[in-house]
């Protein structure tokens, strides 16, 4: 193999690409990252066997061939050269690299040792825009459990039926639902899955660019097809609870305000939290506000009023900050609206006016 390109766009493939290796130390393989050229293509690809990854690299190719060489190396050496072209030779499955100032050796592992990227068969799948689909994981991801005790809860779940598209998280503390509407889709039979959570970050990350993207999935796992990159992952084995029996369909307490208010006052009130980052919040029709109070017996005492339009019975409950300062600034509304029914069960926060977005959280019983 032998091929010519830039710098630029070979690191920042590489990058990608180490982020979905292993670092199992028996299997360094796993460590590695597969350079291959073939026609008029560079493919990078690498693989962790939860996700995989391949890229694509624009360039001149002399020679075909291929070269597995460890990830790390190879990216610690082209983050650290200034050269923008660089030629790639290989040589007894060892990288040789040249540029106008240096050469350099990277010993490599033969490339027939290197797992196979897998092949996905997908009977349908369904485009959107990388952004849109970029916006509704994040917005939703924050729910979903970091702990893998229940893999479930740690993953992310789509339902797509139609021209709709529901993903959903929690984890059991808070749960959050964004709705998207296609055009492009259009599947006559309901298709559920469950990605899991790390996998989400890693397709967050490569959802960057302005373009249209494929999604698919099958029984094992999903596919996302970029203009450059396939990314693919394993599913989830288990079924997500049946959450939407919980989302209460009426309320007794109704209030409205700015979000930009509420997030800052939060924040604010954060500095005084105790140990168990609890928030407490009063909802009080008569003084048209929503009255926030913390306290923590080293650190202070706080108190804060913003104003709001309340409607209904006035109530207190007790919430974790964390989740409210998580959830809240997911919501692309200037104003926001809380649902309640007493204190003891869950607050609704979406957008005013807006039910694409729901953000629902558990207040803290007993404290």
């Amino acid at each position: 193999m032998k091929i010519q390109c830039l710098n630029k766009n070979l690191k920042s493939a590489v990058s990608v690409a180490e982020r979905n290796t292993s670092k199992n130390q028996t299997l360094p393989i796993l460590n590695s990252i597969f350079i291959g050229a073939e026609k008029d293509t560079i493919k990078i690809r690498a693989t962790n066997l939860e996700t995989a990854v391949e890229i694509s690299v624009s360039g001149k190719i002399h020679n075909a061939g291929s070269v597995v060489v460890p990830a790390k190396t190879i990216n610690s050496f082209l983050n650290n050269i200034p050269e923008e072209q660089i030629i790639l030779q290989v040589q007894k499955n060892n990288l040789f690299i040249k540029t106008d100032s240096m050469e350099t050796i990277i010993r490599g592992y033969p490339p027939e040792d290197f797992p196979i990227f897998p092949k996905v068969d997908i009977a349908e799948s369904i485009s959107m825009s990388s952004p849109e689909l970029r916006f509704s994981l994040a917005s939703v991801v924050t729910a979903a459990s970091i702990s893998d005790i229940k893999p479930e809860l740690a993953s992310v779940c789509f339902n797509i039926f139609k021209n709709s598209v529901k993903i959903a998280a929690t984890d059991s503390f808070r749960l959050a639902e964004k709705n998207i509407v296609s055009k492009e889709t259009r599947l006559e039979k309901m298709t559920s899955f469950l990605v899991p959570q790390r996998s989400v970050q890693e397709m967050l990350r490569l959802l960057e660019n302005d373009e249209n993207v494929k999604l698919g999935a099958n029984k094992n796992q999903i596919i996302i097809l970029g203009g450059d990159y396939k990314f693919i992952s394993r599913l989830t084995d288990g079924k997500f609870p049946d959450y939407e029996q919980i989302i209460p369909k009426s309320f007794k307490t109704i209030a409205v305000a700015r979000k930009n208010d509420v997030l800052s006052n939060i924040k604010l009130a954060s500095v005084f939290a105790g140990k168990l980052n609890d928030i407490t919040l009063f909802f009080s029709p008569s003084k048209k506000a929503i009255l926030m109070s913390t306290a923590h017996s080293e650190v202070g005492e706080h108190s804060a009023s913003v104003s709001a339009s309340v409607q209904g019975e006035e109530v207190t409950a007790k919430f974790n900050w964390r989740y409210l300062a998580d959830g809240i600034p997911q919501i692309n509304s200037e104003y926001i609206e809380f649902n309640l029914n007493g204190d003891q069960s869950p607050m609704l926060i979406k957008g005013k006016g807006d039910n694409s977005y729901v953000y629902l959280v558990m207040p803290m019983r007993g404290i």
